[in-house]
Formats: structure tokens, sequence, C-alpha cells
């Protein structure tokens, strides 16, 4: 384990959080908690989420869905990707997204007893049924072999994406919904994910649960929210001291040659960490005070440029105290799930 870089994660900071998205879609959440809960940490973060309210869980696999029920038998927890795991869900009690017609079709005999949510796809073309009929196809089966249709929902890829078309994936949305509530009572309507809860659309006010992710941990996929509260914070710290001339490499091959003397502070952490080589287009903090990473990062270092102020030993901050995820995303060369999720846990980590 690398214990020179620790990874805090403030619990009260996603309390918070919960507790503006509340505020501020009047809704009930259903919170997307795959991959990790965002690699914060899949157990901690459930807990920490309902404590705060929050029953209501959506992730990829059935795995990660097992775990949640396993420690927290009295959560709902959906598992949205293409499942073949009947029993498993029967037993545990897990909802399972329907991800086409041919899905329900090809595993109609297996679906008794299990909660179901019909996707609608809207335009990313990775699940959901496409069109009216097809969501007409579902309610067919659905009625003739007597299945639990809980659920309908989408997925807005173009919400964070300034000038796309949204507003036309909102329209093609409800130009199924509207129908199929009309034919098939649904206890879970659920469309809004980070970046559309803060659009206010009246229209998808007939969904009762928004479905955020990366808001509930602080960060935002869009522009930057005031209200958001980072939860993690990330700190290293420099275990050597280079006083390196005027034309000289710093790091593999040619990439950084200094054009006059500088002194190179070493921090023993790199992408190998989970540290995305985006990440340089930012500087760190020291002592509060902002230095620019320089050369490429590597597998297990990072070379930072320094002044006489700094000494082996001292913190480094590469996330928090103002330098944030979302910072280093709108640069443009990193993307801020990415960077939650790239990170190792060989780091020291621990729960505020």
């Amino acid at each position: 384990m690398n214990t020179r870089t620790r990874v805090t994660i403030d619990r009260e900071a996603v309390r918070q959080n919960v507790a503006s998205v509340f505020a501020r879609s009047q809704k009930q959440i259903f919170a997307v908690v795959k991959n990790n809960a965002y690699n914060l940490g899949m157990l901690e973060m459930v807990g920490t989420l309902m404590e705060a309210g929050v029953y209501h869980f959506a992730v990829a696999e059935v795995y990660e869905a097992i775990e949640i029920k396993t420690n927290f038998p009295d959560s709902y927890v959906l598992a949205m990707n293409p499942a073949t795991q009947f029993e498993v869900a029967r037993d545990y009690g897990i909802a399972l997204g329907i991800p086409s017609v041919d899905w329900l079709k090809r595993y109609q005999a297996d679906l008794s007893n299990i909660e179901l949510h019909l996707k609608v796809n809207v335009g990313m073309n990775r699940f959901g049924v496409s069109s009216l009929e097809e969501a007409q196809a579902v309610l067919e089966v659905v009625q003739e072999q007597q299945l639990c249709l809980t659920g309908l929902y989408t997925h807005f890829p173009l919400a964070d994406e300034p000038g796309a078309d949204h507003d036309g994936q909102v329209e093609r949305f409800l130009a199924i919904a509207n129908v199929v509530r009309t034919q098939h009572e649904f206890t879970y309507m659920h469309a809004e994910n980070s970046a559309t809860i803060v659009k206010h659309d009246e229209r998808l006010a007939f969904c009762n649960y928004v479905r955020p992710g990366i808001f509930l941990f602080g960060y935002s996929p869009i522009e930057k929210m005031d209200w958001l509260v980072p939860s993690m914070r990330m700190t290293t710290e420099i275990v050597e001291i280079r006083e390196v001339g005027a034309d000289e490499h710093v790091g593999y091959g040619t990439s950084y040659t200094t054009d006059q003397p500088l002194r190179v502070a070493v921090l023993p952490v790199g992408y190998g960490d989970g540290v995305v080589r985006g990440r340089s287009a930012l500087p760190v903090l020291i002592h509060g005070k902002p230095y620019s990473i320089i050369s490429k990062l590597f597998m297990s270092h990072t070379f930072v440029a320094v002044d006489s102020t700094v000494e082996v030993g001292d913190e480094v901050v590469l996330y928090g105290d103002g330098i944030e995820i979302d910072d280093i995303t709108r640069t443009g060369t990193a993307n801020n799930s990415e960077q939650m999720c790239a990170r190792s846990w060989r780091l020291a980590h621990r729960y505020l």
C-alpha cells in the first residue's frame, strides 16, 4: 500500500449534497452508485446515503446489487445492465432493467417475481426500447406473463453537452412515456440525471424520482455548482528534491528540458495510483501555494517545480483545498468520473 499518498473522503459532504439535491428537485433520489460508488467505497457511501434518507440505488451489475442488498437489506436496488442471474435477483430482491424487447421475450419465463424497470432509449443507443411500438410490445409480454413491471426510466446523454439537442431527447422520452403511463401504472419513474436536475424541466414533473450520481459526491458534469461540496481530498508528500541544471531532461525521454536551473520535487505517486495524466494541467498546492507539475506523470512518480521554501516531507495537495476534480475536468484534459474511478485502492483511505 502507498501510505505516503492519502485519500480522505468526507461523508458529511455527501450528506450535504443529498440535502441540496432534495431541495432543488423536490423529488426522491435513486442514487447511482455503480463502480464502487464512483470509487469512493460502495458500502461506506451507501451507508452514508441511507443515513441521509436515500434508500433507492442504481448500479450497473447484479454483483454490485448483491453487495448492497447483503449489507443493507432494507435498500431497493436496480441493476441496469442486461442480466441473466434471475434466481439471484429473486433471492435478493433485486430489480432488473429491461434492455430490449428481445431480452424480455427471450427470458420471459424466467422473470416471475422479479421487479422490472422499462428503459426508453432516447439517443445513447446502449439499452432500452426506441419506439412506442417496442414499448407496447413490452407491455403485452408483461400482461401475458403477469410480470412485475414497476419502473419506467431513461438516460439523457446530451444533458451535459452545450448546444446539443437535449430538448429533442426529452421529447423522444415523452412521446413514449406519456402513452405507456396511461396504459400501465409505474411505481418508479426516473429520468433526471445530475446534469438534467438543474434544468428544472417541468415536462418531467411526472417523474417521482431523480437519478443523480456524481452530484451526490460533490462534483458536476456541467458548469460549476457552488452548492456542491467536494467529498474527496488527496494528498501526498515530497520524497526527494533535485537541483537540476539548465538544458537537462527531467523524467523519461526528452519531453521536458529545463531552460534554466530548476529545483524539482519528486512525488511518490503517478498514473499507477490512478492520478490521470490530465491532472498535470493544473498545479498542486504546497503550504497553500500553487506549484506547476512538469514533465509527464509517470507510473509511480510526479515532478513539480518548486522554490527554496519547499522541503522533503512537505505535504502536497493533489485534489482539494480549492483545486478540485471539476477544475481539471474543465481544462479539457480529463473527465471528473474518469479521475475518480481511476484512483487506486492501493492508496491509504480514510473516512471522516
